[in-house]
């Protein structure tokens, strides 16, 4: 089997730590997310540490070893 040394990634990393809510959220859980999508193309970018995003993901309910593990999961999946 031939493997490519060519690792795909998502246009936009952020697209692999990006919440959604459904069309059905209230206005405070639409300003939430869209808090949390901002927050993590800053932690993405280095503008912010770690710890400021993982106490607002943990400000909004998200576990934030958790969310990100999911996020590093889906790396190494990529990688393989």
């Amino acid at each position: 089997m031939f493997k490519s040394k060519i690792l795909w990634t998502p246009p936009d990393l952020t697209d692999l730590i990006t919440v959604f809510v459904d069309g059905e959220a209230d206005d405070s859980t639409v300003r939430g997310m869209h808090t949390i999508n901002c927050a993590a193309s800053e932690w993405l970018s280095g503008a912010m540490d770690d710890y400021t995003y993982f106490e607002l993901l943990d400000h909004f309910g998200i576990d934030p070893l958790g969310f990100v593990g999911e996020a590093e999961e889906q790396i190494a999946l990529l990688m393989r």
